[in-house]
């Protein structure tokens, strides 16, 4: 069930790219009214970051798959790396600081996940959308 909530809400930020990136558009609006799952992973609302969609999968027994749609509605330097928040399962923490890449079109950002849980999420390369607020679906495999 949270794959399909996902999924619609990726649908909805490719289908609204231009609407998304200011806060009277549709993800503005399902942002305001829902929530995440937080029961494995707190998202970083002191650094002004909102979840709409999180999710963990353990994919093997060394593996597991990472869901986010993430928005923050301040300019943030995502060049240098933000926390967007804490993975709180233990059994789904790393051994190691892993450095997970992923693209979104043209853009390739990298999710860091630290062996307490700390995520990080960094700009690689491409370029960020100019107004300051920016909405990130991160979708990516960890080792354990």
């Amino acid at each position: 069930m949270k794959k399909i909530y996902f999924i619609i809400a990726f649908a909805m930020f490719s289908y609204g790219e231009i609407v998304a990136q200011n806060n009277s558009g549709i993800i503005a609006k399902a942002f305001a009214k829902t929530s995440a799952d937080s029961s494995y992973i707190a998202v970083n609302k002191r650094g002004g970051w909102q979840s709409l969609v999180s999710h963990l999968t353990q994919l093997k027994n060394d593996s597991v798959l990472v869901e986010i749609l993430i928005k923050n509605n301040h300019a943030v330097d995502l060049k240098q790396g933000q926390l967007i928040g804490r993975i709180k399962q233990g059994s789904m923490l790393p051994k190691t600081r892993q450095k997970v890449p992923f693209n979104l079109v043209t853009t390739i950002y990298q999710l860091i996940i630290e062996p307490d849980g700390r995520c990080y999420l960094r700009l690689v390369a491409g370029t960020l959308p100019a107004d300051n607020s920016i909405i990130v679906p991160i979708r990516a495999a960890y080792k354990l």
